[in-house]
C-alpha cells in the first residue's frame, strides 16, 4: 500500500463488516457507516484496487462435507527445494491452507481428510515422497465439543 493511500475509520468499519458476512448489502454497509451506497461500493473498489481486500471467500464446515479429520502438518525441506515443494504441496486438494514459516519448519499445512486411511495415504504414501521432504509432523486439530 502506498504512502498515499490513507485507511480510515469509516473503512475499518467497512472491512469489519465485510469480515463478518461478505455477502453484506451496500445498503447495510452504508446505513452502518453513516455513507451512501455508491460512496461505500466506491470504498470497496479502492480498498480492492490498492490490495487491502485480496477477495472475497466463503468459509466452509469441512464436517459437513465428511472431511472429519483437520491435521496441521509442519513440513521440512531440505535446503534449495522449498520453491518447487511449495507448488507440489498447493497441488493437493486436502491441503486447505498452506503457510511459509520463519521457524524450524518451511511450511505449515491445514490439511481436511475423511478418515484415518486417506490421512495415511496421503502423509506416507505421498508427501513423505516428495523430493526434498526432510521431515513431516502433525497435529490433530480437535474440535470443540
Amino acid at each position: 500500500m502506498g504512502s498515499m493511500e490513507k485507511i480510515d475509520s469509516r473503512d475499518r468499519k467497512i472491512l469489519s463488516i465485510l469480515t463478518e458476512d461478505a455477502r453484506s448489502s451496500l445498503r447495510n454497509i452504508s446505513a452502518q457507516v453513516k455513507l451512501s451506497p455508491s460512496s461505500v461500493r466506491n470504498r470497496i473498489k479502492r480498498l480492492e484496487d490498492i490490495g487491502v481486500i485480496e477477495r472475497f471467500t466463503i468459509d466452509v464446515d469441512h464436517r459437513l462435507l465428511g472431511l472429519e479429520i483437520q491435521v496441521v502438518v509442519l513440513v521440512t525441506c531440505k535446503p534449495g527445494s522449498s520453491e518447487e515443494l511449495y507448488d507440489l504441496l498447493s497441488g493437493y486438494q486436502q491441503v486447505t491452507q498452506i503457510y511459509w514459516t520463519a521457524g524450524p519448519a518451511n511450511f505449515i499445512l491445514i490439511v481436511r481428510v475423511k478418515d484415518m486411511i486417506e490421512l495415511s495415504k496421503l502423509l506416507t504414501g505421498e508427501i513423505e515422497k516428495l523430493p526434498g521432504i526432510e521431515r513431516i509432523e502433525t497435529h490433530f486439530l480437535m474440535p470443540r465439543s
